[in-house]
């Protein structure tokens, strides 16, 4: 009943409390609500700030209240842009070193689109305000928040926005869209060598006077994203004491000295700090652990070099990679140099072979990657991550995190432009994960290699837009990609002989997947090894694109074909089951499988559609 009252007073008082807002910078910190603020935030949506800035969203600003302290605190809006203002270039801080090579973006600059995200902790129901900075007034059928199945209750009074959001030990992660802000995406045509199409800027690239029918729609998505990230409060065990003798507290700033510390934990408490263009945390034997207190903005990538069995990066602020161009690469300058082994990850470390090692991850947002966002070398971790964001993925080839044997992911948010789920390891379970997908590769990912791998679940996956406009990038919410070997072809579908027939990828089940708006298929999927027993189950896409792909295949289709090995054998699949597949309104059969589901698969394969 308490709760009931709290909720209809704020309901009833709503239009009251919202003249009540705060000035800025009037945050909040006690046991039920944590904001904070930058008073170097920076508008700026067309070039890079200075290194002690913070880039504010030009659009929108966040406040938050309590359910018994109804007054309204801030909560800064971060935001991020393609290319973060530098343009398509080559060499650190030359805006003049422009390049025409592909760096995975293509209209997105052109057309101004952004990603902005405000970040707090809350301890029990809070109310979210979100205002509109060009004056827009909201009403009550002008917006929608995804996922919509989060079912939030919502009020507008005044031409803002109030969401309740109710507690959860999960924390609450979702995108605030707005009708007036949305932004079409139209495919030149349906060859791969085509791109997205723009009619907004007749300077910029890919520009049409008006689209047409050959122009088709791949995706409706806001051209100024708002993302909402809700935590609970950290744990104090991932709270490092800052005045032990093993601690390094940074200064604000420049970041320097990191590795030569002998500390073994190093703090960034709430600030600004930068490594700049050409440098990095590149981090002593002796550092373990990471923390980012909430406030803290960190401009810089990691590199790990312990040989701790336990590794830490823990903390809500931001590692954000702005400074960096595309593929910044070390021992090349920090150019942008198209290899594959040696730019910058923005979590990177080196494990002793065989030790067991375990790297816990919590509360961090990373903004920006230049490129891949982790890998690990010699031993693997087994990777323990919570509460993870990653945003501003545009650039190509921004992976999400690869799941090591034993690892367990959850509660995660990811804006990626390639690979987002890697499940390439045995003995792994991701759950809890909301994806803003770009053009590049799919979303659950075990492709790539033959492998040998079991054990693997993946559940509770809500897609809030995805974007696919060609075949030539395996588009799916679930992908196994043909062999990767850069100095060929073989990612195209026609080449058919790089299995490993004595290999096999078993005991799989992907379930509880949503996939709102347009959407690619269910799954392309290049065995590349035999598959026995995998589930899919209780999927869920709301419609299919009308794009035609390249090698007669759709781009919506699912397509698993029949791989062979070098000597011609064909990899098996047994096992295979496909249950509870929903298009719109439609459950998929045996027989619509084909009609409804776009599902195709060699027919010599065991597959069973329930």
């Amino acid at each position: 009943m308490w709760r009931r009252l709290i909720i209809a007073s704020l309901l009833a008082g709503i239009a009251e409390f919202s003249h009540a807002t705060s000035n800025s910078n009037n945050t909040v910190n006690d046991s039920k609500l944590q904001t904070w603020w930058h008073d170097s935030g920076v508008i700026n949506t067309e070039s890079p700030v200075q290194p002690e800035a913070v880039r504010q969203s030009h659009l929108y600003s966040v406040q938050v209240t309590n359910s018994v302290d109804q007054t309204y605190y801030d909560s800064f809006v971060y935001q991020t842009i393609p290319r973060n203002g530098q343009g398509n270039i080559l060499i650190p801080d030359d805006l003049t070193s422009t390049t025409s090579a592909s760096d995975g973006i293509t209209i997105e600059e052109t057309i101004g689109m952004t990603m902005s995200w405000s970040s707090f902790l809350y301890s029990a129901d809070v109310w979210v305000k979100v205002h509109r900075l060009d004056g827009f007034s909201i009403v009550s059928d002008s917006f929608v928040i995804r996922p919509t199945n989060h079912n939030f209750t919502t009020s507008v009074t005044a031409g803002d926005l109030f969401i309740q959001v109710p507690f959860d030990e999960q924390g609450s992660k979702f995108s605030v869209e707005f009708n007036d802000n949305l932004y079409e995406f139209h495919d030149g045509c349906s060859d791969p060598t085509c791109s997205y199409v723009q009619d907004t800027t007749a300077e910029g690239p890919y520009y049409v006077e008006k689209f047409d029918d050959s122009m088709p729609l791949i995706s409706v998505e806001p051209l100024d994203t708002l993302l909402i990230f809700a935590s609970p409060f950290e744990d104090e065990s991932l709270i490092p004491d800052q005045t032990s003798a093993t601690s390094l507290v940074v200064s604000e700033g420049r970041i320097s000295g990191l590795n030569t510390t002998n500390a073994t934990t190093v703090i960034f408490g709430p600030g600004v700090y930068y490594a700049t263009a050409t440098d990095y945390l590149n981090l002593s034997a002796t550092v373990s652990w990471l923390y980012f207190a909430p406030g803290a903005y960190v401009k810089g990538a990691v590199e790990y070099h312990t040989s701790s069995s336990l590794i830490r990066a823990t903390g809500h602020g931001v590692l954000s990679g702005e400074q960096y161009v595309y593929q910044a690469d070390p021992t090349y300058g920090f150019q942008n140099h198209n290899v594959d082994s040696s730019p910058l990850r923005m979590w990177k470390g080196t494990i002793p072979g065989g030790q067991q090692t375990t790297w816990i991850v919590n509360g961090p947002t990373v903004n920006s990657p230049p490129f891949n966002s982790m890998d690990w070398y010699g031993g693997l971790p087994a990777c323990l991550v919570t509460d993870y964001k990653q945003v501003g993925g545009f650039f190509g080839q921004t992976d999400g995190m690869q799941a090591y044997p034993g690892s367990v992911f959850q509660n995660i948010f990811y804006h990626t432009n390639d690979d987002t789920i890697k499940v390439y390891h045995s003995d792994v379970t991701i759950s809890n994960v909301i994806v803003q997908k770009g053009s590049t590769a799919p979303i659950i990912q075990f492709g790539w290699a033959s492998r040998n791998i079991s054990n693997i679940r993946v559940n509770d996956i809500n897609i809030i837009h995805s974007r696919w406009n060609s075949n030539g990038s395996n588009p799916g919410l679930i992908g196994s990609n043909n062999l990767y070997d850069p100095s060929t072809t073989s990612t195209t579908a026609g080449n058919s002989s790089t299995a490993d027939t004595y290999s096999t990828a078993s005991d799989i089940v992907l379930s509880n997947i949503r996939a709102e708006g347009i959407s690619g298929p269910l799954m392309r999927i290049y065995a590349l090894e035999n598959l026995s027993n995998i589930t899919i189950s209780n999927v869920w896409i709301e419609e299919f694109g009308s794009c035609n792909g390249f090698e007669d295949i759709g781009i919506s289709e699912s397509f698993m074909p029949a791989m062979t090995d070098a000597s011609g054998n064909n990899v098996t699949v047994e096992g295979f089951v496909i249950e509870n597949f929903v298009v719109g309104d439609e459950k998929v059969t045996l027989d619509t499988a084909s009609t409804t589901g776009n599902l195709y698969w060699n027919a010599a394969f065991d597959v069973t559609i329930t």
